[in-house]
């Protein structure tokens, strides 16, 4: 549950820890979000609070009523977050106060993937762990539109059930499950624009008229955005041995000027070539799952094993 701060030299300028002995040992998984000089952060052990980005100092600190599950996003004074009773909750930046939440509908199992939200306009849209999209009002916190996109019987069977994270490019949202479920939905009014049949719960990537996404069987999508026709497919593992390949998962990937990077389950990173999906060369990082891969400042970095990997 410690919280660091490195400067562009990997230095640490300062390092807190906000909990209690009992809560370290419940090993809590922290969220982030920037907001000026202020660093928001909620919990999956129901925490939530504040710290002042240049001093590392607590702001203020407060309990919520249920374990959070999602990103955070903000908007103006406030930040929202969703729990794991698939509660959208609006809280102000100021005090952590809550201006109001929205309940949707629960599941009997707890989810084992990470919910999602986005801004567009005046609406915050998310996902539960039953699949369904939502749209609300963002200052009154009502529902704008709902889509369902799972039968009823995935109530029983949420803690397989994954989603990817939502983007969007401002007229449609897309993403996709492990149902082998791709979609592209309308901003205003929640309708499906398209479906294909893709497995994945990568957070997929928009690039002007293009999608790109992996499978979680290792396969590279390159996806029409309008039409959702598939334009390619590169399988990425062929260099591995068969027997290797199916034990192999992507975590997550992310795209440079020329190279589309995937980190994988055994510690490598793929990097392939964006122009034609060809794999170019494979980098080992770590000898476990290694992070996501995120680009900043021109550099590309990865996490292993409490360590941050830097490549330029």
């Amino acid at each position: 549950g410690s919280v660091l701060r490195f400067n562009d030299e990997q230095k640490i300028i300062w390092k807190n820890n906000f909990y209690s002995k009992s809560e370290k040992k419940l090993k809590p998984k922290l969220n982030f979000a920037i907001n000026n000089e202020d660093l928001i952060v909620v919990d999956n052990i129901a925490k939530y609070f504040s710290i002042n980005l240049n001093s590392g100092e607590l702001n203020w600190i407060k309990n919520n009523s249920y374990p959070f599950n999602s990103d955070i996003k903000i908007f103006e004074d406030k930040f929202f977050a969703i729990d794991y009773k698939n509660t959208l909750r609006c809280f102000k930046i100021m005090d952590g106060s809550e201006c109001w939440n929205l309940q949707t509908e629960d599941s009997f199992t707890i989810s084992n993937s990470k919910f999602s939200l986005i801004i567009l306009d005046d609406k915050v849209i998310f996902n539960n762990s039953i699949g369904d999209i939502t749209a609300v009002d963002i200052e009154t916190g009502l529902i704008a539109w709902q889509l369902p996109t799972q039968s009823s019987s995935i109530i029983n069977e949420t803690y397989n059930f994954k989603i990817s994270k939502l983007v969007s490019d401002g007229d449609a949202i897309f993403f996709s499950n492990n149902k082998n479920e791709f979609y592209s939905i309308d901003v205003k009014t929640g309708t499906t624009n398209w479906i294909n049949k893709i497995n994945s719960n990568l957070t997929p990537i928009l690039t002007k008229d293009l999608i790109f996404t992996v499978s979680n069987e290792g396969f590279l999508f390159t996806i029409q955005k309008s039409t959702g026709n598939i334009i390619r497919i590169n399988y990425l593992y062929k260099d591995y041995k068969e027997k290797k390949r199916k034990e192999l998962k992507p975590i997550g990937f992310v795209i440079g000027n020329t190279n589309i990077y995937i980190s994988n389950n055994d510690g490598k990173l793929i990097v392939a070539d964006l122009s034609n999906g060809k794999v170019n060369f494979i980098e080992k990082i770590g000898g476990d799952t290694i992070s996501e891969p995120f680009i900043a400042n021109q550099n590309l970095y990865v996490i292993k094993s409490g360590s941050i990997v830097r490549y330029n």
